[in-house]
């Protein structure tokens, strides 16, 4: 009989990072910022709480990549949303008279994660297609001059070049774990899972924690450079300071103990369903009272 777990399932992490996302909307849409240089307490706290979901959905991307039974069919659902979020962006953009460089909807994670799991994909096969990744890749570090410059916002990512590197960190920390266990359990001939249990070895999460660590030291260490900053592409806007504090979503992550919790059709349904839809609700109220923060 297989021991129970402590700790929190994929459905709960992810149920998690949906609620701390709506809280990021809700400070985006709802609280002015202003133009001065104090942004409002209530602002500051509700994005810096709701970035933390974001780190969350990339570690589940990649969980997916290795767990999905049909990988086109998780992109071409990543890819269906990425497209009709975008679309909301621009109509709600047109029907409340907001330029589209001001439109605080246009720019959306299922476009990060779309990128981010073709990327994956790509490498995985481990043959020529997989040369093909570097498209991807390139084309969120360049986005800043060709899209930016040339269509607006038009199928920007919602965090920048920044979340490629992230899906590269988890995904190389991944690798190196697996293959670390895997020279293990072969020269003590028994099965990996065997092995993980029997020596108490770091869990799987852990370190692709240390990978998103990585990540984030690595584009702060950019930042204090001056090779990347702020409102530039390969930085999300806000990144500093708003966007560090979602480093602590490794907290959360840590909690994970390989399980899927609750699991159907209808709850995955729910999942890509929720996030369209309660921009939608937002996007509505925050057009009625008035109050659609200024400039992201």
């Amino acid at each position: 009989m297989e021991k129970k777990k402590f700790g929190l399932s994929s459905f709960w992490l992810k149920l998690i990072g949906y609620l701390l996302r709506t809280l990021d909307h809700v400070g985006r849409l709802f609280i002015d910022k202003g133009s001065g240089v104090t942004i409002p307490t209530a602002y500051y706290v509700l994005r810096a709480i709701g970035k933390c979901a974001f780190p969350i959905f990339v570690f589940f991307a990649v969980e997916g990549l290795y767990h999905t039974k049909s990988i086109k069919n998780y992109l071409l659902r990543l890819g269906i949303f990425a497209l009709a979020r975008d679309c909301f962006g621009f109509a709600f953009g047109a029907i409340v008279k907001l330029p589209v460089i001001n439109n605080p909807l246009i720019g959306n994670v299922f476009t990060d994660l779309f990128r981010g799991v073709l990327a994956l994909y790509l490498i995985k096969r481990k043959d020529w297609f997989s040369l093909l990744a570097a498209l991807p890749i390139a084309y969120e570090f360049l986005a800043g001059y060709v899209v930016n410059r040339t269509y607006g916002t038009l199928f920007k990512a919602d965090w920048g070049a920044f979340s490629i590197v992230l899906f590269l960190f988890i995904y190389l920390f991944r690798e190196i774990y697996s293959l670390n266990l895997s020279k293990k359990a072969n020269r003590a001939n028994v099965d990996t899972s065997v092995l993980e249990q029997a020596t108490g070895a770091l869990p799987r999460n852990a370190f692709e924690c240390v990978g998103i660590l990585s990540a984030y030291l690595l584009f702060y260490l950019f930042y204090r450079l001056g090779l990347v900053w702020n409102g530039y592409y390969l930085l999300p806007n806000e990144f500093i300071p708003i966007g560090t504090y979602s480093v602590l979503s490794c907290l959360l992550l840590l909690f994970y103990n390989g399980k899927r919790g609750p699991d159907n059709k209808v709850i995955r349904s729910c999942f890509y369903l929720y996030y369209p839809i309660h921009l939608v609700i937002l996007g509505i109220v925050s057009a009625f009272v008035g109050v659609l923060a200024s400039v992201i």
